[in-house]
């Protein structure tokens, strides 16, 4: 299957009663995105949750311990939002275009392609974890520390892994308020059970990783039921979980940008920490650790988004009506700017609260933490708008241009963060990010214009 075959072929779509070709945009948008964004939010409060017990309880060792580990972690993020996105996409799209006996293959491909990346980055994760750490600069307790964390995140890798793709599958087969419960439940769990390894076990960011994944486990079972029950018709079978080569290459394929936008976050935390170890001081480490947090609640809404609104574009690309994709895609550029414009005056107002809730009432850390938020997050609205730009493209089956727009964001972050670094110092490390986004977003904007003629003809 070439690409684009799947968005812009010329298989006459079939399902054209559906809901998705028929209903007002607003009312599909509103009906997929807030239970998405509900769930994202979910899932950035239990991310706060965990920097602030990491933060009050393990101080700015463990804050510094748990962003070094973190980004090596975060490839089975990663991997699960390859598959699950690209799942989720190729099934919609087949099932917009009346096939669902494709799209029930897609998931039972989707299924076993978690499995096997489950088993594999167990095994090289458990076995490189300290290595890549020591490889970072990280020694003494904070490598101890985060070699803990990464230890116990490998070896319960499967969790995320399955966690991060059904949701996005079982969002898309039309119950994405249920998602939002499970996550909800887990991210109550993850509390809990933070609390439990944290403070009344001293476990240290051992009992951090642990609560995650055990949450992550928990999760993903309930979103994984739903396709062994009789409630959907895209249940899995052993005859689905059959691997067919095109149909992995395609799911990798079209999930390569969700991979590329999740590994971006895992180099740009990488890079900043590198950054500031060279020309700053684990304390500059820390700071950045309760910056990402606090970047973290805000990308999350972005996600729920770009997520959101996926399905609705998906659908409607193999129904063959673009003008509903365009109305679609508007929308969530609209509410994108509207929510990061106000997360932009709620941090700027308050900053030394984010460092508080994370930190305490660390007098070594607050200044340096609420200096970096001033110079790092007027780039927040960019962020987003490239989040849910790189998503349409992924959802219309157009994944060349996602994976371009996300791999060049990683090679030119890469060298704005070098030069500005060697350039200005610890302030030019704080600015490089907000500098690439912005520049992405007008090559962004030039990537639609140009792919608009072909993709509406």
């Amino acid at each position: 299957m070439t690409e684009h075959t799947v968005a812009v072929g010329n298989i006459e779509p079939v399902n054209k009663e559906s809901p998705m070709v028929t209903e007002p945009i607003a009312k599909l948008f509103w009906r997929y995105s807030i239970p998405t964004i509900l769930s994202m939010l979910v899932t950035g409060i239990y991310v706060t949750i965990d920097g602030m017990f990491i933060g009050h309880y393990l101080g700015e060792v463990g804050l510094a311990g748990m962003i070094l580990a973190y980004p090596i972690a975060a490839i089975l993020y990663a991997i699960g939002a390859t598959l699950g996105m690209g799942g989720a996409a190729l099934v919609s799209i087949h099932q917009g275009q009346g096939e669902p006996h494709i799209a029930r293959r897609i998931l039972g491909n989707t299924f076993s392609l978690c499995l096997i990346s489950g088993l594999i980055t167990t095994v090289l994760g458990c076995y490189f974890s300290r290595d890549i750490l020591v490889l970072l600069g990280a020694e003494g307790e904070v490598l101890n520390s985060a070699d803990d964390y990464l230890f116990w995140y490998f070896a319960l890798g499967i969790f995320p892994i399955v966690s991060m793709a059904f949701s996005a599958l079982l969002r898309n087969d039309g119950r994405p308020g249920f998602v939002t419960c499970v996550l909800i439940l887990g991210g109550v769990l993850n509390t809990i059970l933070d609390w439990l390894f944290i403070v009344v076990f001293p476990y240290g960011l051992m009992g951090a990783a642990i609560a995650t994944m055990v949450s992550q486990a928990f999760t993903g079972a309930l979103c994984l039921q739903h396709f062994f029950s009789s409630r959907t018709e895209l249940g899995i079978n052993l005859e689905q979980m059959k691997l067919k080569w095109d149909h992995c290459i395609n799911i990798i394929r079209v999930g390569t940008p969700s991979f590329l936008m999740n590994m971006y976050l895992t180099v740009v935390l990488t890079l900043h920490n590198v950054a500031f170890l060279t020309v700053g001081t684990p304390l500059h480490v820390a700071a950045y650790g309760v910056v990402s947090y606090t970047e973290a609640f805000f990308y999350l809404l972005f996600e729920g988004i770009a997520f959101g609104v996926q399905p609705i574009l998906s659908f409607n690309a193999g129904a063959k009506r673009f003008d509903r994709v365009k109305q679609a895609l508007k929308m969530a550029f609209t509410v994108t700017l509207i929510c990061a414009a106000l997360g932009l005056i709620f941090i700027y107002s308050v900053p030394q609260l984010f460092v508080y809730i994370f930190a305490g009432d660390n007098t070594l850390l607050t200044p340096i933490a609420t200096e970096g938020m001033r110079w790092y997050f007027w780039g927040l609205p960019m962020e987003g708008l490239l989040l849910v730009g790189a998503s349409f493209f992924q959802a219309i089956n157009y994944s060349k241009e996602a994976s371009i727009l996300t791999g060049a964001k990683l090679i030119l972050f890469a060298a704005i963060l070098y030069v500005f670094a060697w350039a200005f110092g610890v302030p030019g490390v704080w600015i490089s990010l907000a500098t690439c986004s912005t520049i992405l977003v007008i090559w962004m904007a030039w990537i639609m214009k140009r792919t608009n003629s072909k993709f509406m003809a």
